[in-house]
């Protein structure tokens, strides 16, 4: 019996790992779940209630933040985490640690793994996100990792092209856009009483996180962000709180105070994955620089708009228009959406992901003496 440990930081990664830690739990006893970073936080939710009701049996909880969000405590924060979750490897004996993404709370989860001898399973590596630091992370967990789940064969080369051996790299799709494929949404009415707000205009859904490699521009970028969605009328705008990152308090604090302003802005610390892929289903607009917003919207074909940096290099799917961090630029991918067809192909999407990952985890032979695969050699 392997015995697996899963590692979650953020409501964004949990929501795409659950799948796959609920089938590895199903065929493996031994399987846990450490849980970090903005889950354990009041700020941000509290999401670890949410991942409670999914029926994880054996969950393990270390904080590793302060009650308030201190950029100029990040590193303390890598730290914390390398020592929780060296901490929890020595306890727990784990074969394979599984992580996936890029916080740098994972970083640090994966920098204990590595002294300590521990093989990782990494989902989501290989992709470009150019606007922030998360590209460095992710590239950073990559070469500490020994068995790849990337979502796309370009993002499976450019994984070779760093050095990791073709034999340890399955693409089985993405793990957002099978979960998509098999949710049961709720209707409009159900989703009114959960929140308890009237859905009765056309929705808009803004998710804006901070641009960690752009200093000191959250406030105009999220300023102009509002500036736009003011200019719109007849719209309910739902926005979703951003990640745990530098500057996330400046955009947290312009996006409440223009739903105190508004009778149709809503601001929820977290939707849950159900309600917040349901709301996109019938939204009439997604906006902002989520990761969802071009990786998940393409299954319904819902219209995005992709704001600046955050997520330049993904690839973009036929429903989404790219444009940059002034009004001008908003205005005219609004306007282009309004006329252009958003019926789009998810090129995400395979069947039966989770299942053959949780597999490919059980059965993989690791090895943790790493050759480095030079592309003109092999």
């Amino acid at each position: 019996m392997r015995k697996v440990l899963f590692i979650t930081s953020s409501r964004a990664d949990y929501g795409l790992l659950r799948e796959v830690i609920l089938e590895t739990q199903n065929l493996n006893r031994e399987t846990y779940l450490l849980v970090t970073g903005s889950h354990l936080s009041h700020e941000f939710g509290n999401t670890i209630k949410e991942i409670k009701k999914d029926n994880v049996k054996k969950i393990i909880k270390r904080n590793i933040l302060d009650q308030k969000f201190s950029e100029n405590k990040i590193s303390e924060y890598i730290s914390k985490s390398i020592n929780i979750t060296s901490e929890v490897i020595i306890k727990k004996k784990p074969d394979v640690i599984v992580i996936l993404g890029d916080r740098y709370e994972l970083l640090g989860s994966a920098i204990a793994a590595m002294i300590l001898r521990i093989p990782i399973a990494h989902i989501h590596g290989g992709e470009l996100t150019i606007g922030a630091y998360d590209d460095s992370i992710r590239h950073s967990i990559t070469k500490l990792s020994h068995l790849h789940f990337p979502v796309h064969d370009v993002y499976k080369k450019r994984l070779i092209q760093l050095g990791e051996n073709p034999k340890t790299i399955f693409n089985f799709g993405a793990l957002g856009a099978h979960a998509i494929s098999k949710i049961k949404t709720l209707k409009k009415s159900e989703i009114e009483k959960i929140l308890k707000i009237k859905l009765n205009k056309k929705i808009i859904l803004a998710t804006f996180h901070p641009v960690t490699l752009e200093k000191n521009m959250s406030k105009y970028y999220i300023k102009n962000l509002i500036r736009f969605l003011k200019k719109l009328k007849n719209y309910i705008i739902i926005f979703t709180s951003p990640n745990f990152d530098s500057e996330s308090n400046i955009l947290r604090k312009e996006i409440l105070n223009f739903e105190k302003k508004k009778d149709n802005i809503y601001f929820y610390k977290s939707l849950g994955s159900k309600i917040y892929i349901s709301l996109m289903k019938i939204s009439y607009l997604v906006i902002g620089n989520s990761s969802s917003g071009v990786l998940e919207t393409p299954s319904f074909g819902v219209r995005t708009i992709n704001i600046g940096n955050r997520q330049k290099g993904r690839i973009i799917s036929g429903n989404i228009i790219n444009c940059n961090y002034d009004v001008n630029s908003m205005s005219k991918a609004f306007n282009k959406l309004k006329k252009k067809s958003t019926k789009s192909h998810n090129p995400f999407f395979k069947k039966k992901t989770p299942i053959k990952i949780a597999k490919k985890i059980l059965d993989f032979k690791f090895t943790l003496k790493k050759k480095f695969f030079d592309i003109g050699k092999n």
